[in-house]
């Protein structure tokens, strides 16, 4: 089964013009596009046009893009951190969908009059989670089906967490062309029965907001087609967005811990190693003991050769993903592998 994840892309609903840097520096040549909010958090002109504060986030937005690329694609994504006022909802807690749709077409109009294709459209982002004021499946489903063209990709239901998505994607799984779902509540095996699901229904697979590494990991080998990372692509998943176009030599999840290991040959016959854990309170600690059956070896934790460790042949690595009080950092685990005949 192939294991090279097509399409990776890097979040821009939260604006941090450091992480387009880190971004652009660590993985620039690898990044397909850059999803990027569009904005409830006011009403539009009486006309229907994007008010001031609508038009100055989405140049906040753009400039990050701007820094990576300035051709590069876009994808469009409610922007719950700038808040859904009520003036797009019912009082029922049903979406006000003309609003709705207007302000996507808008924002879609004017990213496009600054050189930046709109590739693909979440309409609803975590709309299990009640704080973001999202509005109920039945109301994506009919924004979806608006937005139906052959040039934008739907992609839905994007959950926070997995417990629920398949519930929300039954509902509007005639109106995407891209099942997805983010990580931050539920469980391992609920990601891998999601995934499961939409590919069953030959449609591609996307985790719109990958926190940690592990969710990569996990995801390659089911064939999901696209990430795309929140915060920056550090040099650990740079790394594993290199090995991954390569042969995958090793995998070993651990479900209940919500963690995975893996190692890679990458395609210019690089060893990698990772491992990691998921971010929040559902991934738990987890030691790994990478051991090469063949070979004397020098593990290189961050690719670090001054500081290798030699390892004679059969004898265990040891890696510890997720460790408490060091932050995320410890959820990104990585390291390079030199046989001793190298």
């Amino acid at each position: 089964m192939p294991r090279v994840i097509k399409e990776w892309g890097i979040d821009a609903t939260w604006v941090n013009y450091y992480n387009a840097k880190a971004s652009l520096k660590n993985a620039g040549d690898q990044i397909g596009f850059i999803r990027i909010g569009f904005y409830l958090h006011e009403q539009t002109n009486e006309d229907g046009s994007l008010s001031d504060g609508q038009i100055e986030k989405l140049d906040g937005a753009l400039r990050f893009v701007d820094m990576v690329d300035e051709e590069m694609p876009v994808m469009l994504s409610p922007c719950n951190m700038a808040g859904i006022i009520d003036w797009y909802k019912n009082s029922d807690g049903t979406a006000k969908v003309d609003r709705w749709f207007n302000v996507m077409l808008r924002s879609k109009q004017y990213v496009e009059s600054k050189g930046h294709k709109v590739v693909s459209v979440e309409v609803f982002n975590e709309p299990d989670f009640r704080k973001w004021n999202m509005g109920k499946a039945a109301d994506l489903n009919h924004l979806l089906r608006m937005c139906a063209t052959p040039e934008v990709k739907r992609i839905g239901p994007s959950t926070l967490a997995t417990q629920p998505a398949s519930d929300w994607y039954q509902v509007i799984r005639a109106n995407v062309e891209v099942g997805s779902t983010h990580t931050l509540g539920g469980n391992m095996m609920q990601y891998v029965e999601f995934i499961n699901l939409v590919k069953r229904h030959l449609k591609q697979f996307m985790n719109p907001e990958v926190h940690a590494l592990v969710e990569a990991i996990v995801g390659a080998e089911l064939g999901i087609d696209s990430v795309c990372w929140w915060d920056q692509i550090n040099k650990g998943r740079a790394a594993f967005m290199k090995a991954n176009r390569g042969k995958r030599l090793a995998f070993v999840p651990v479900i209940e811990n919500w963690s995975a290991a893996c190692v890679y040959r990458s395609p210019d016959e690089g060893l990698y190693g990772f491992a990691s854990t998921n971010e929040r309170t559902n991934g738990k600690d987890t030691v790994y003991h990478f051991v090469c059956l063949d070979n004397d070896v020098t593990y290189c934790l961050n690719g670090n050769a001054k500081k290798g460790v030699s390892v004679k042949k059969g004898q265990p690595f040891k890696v510890q993903a997720k460790v408490e009080g060091q932050g995320k950092e410890s959820i990104t685990k990585w390291f390079t592998i030199i046989p001793s005949d190298k």
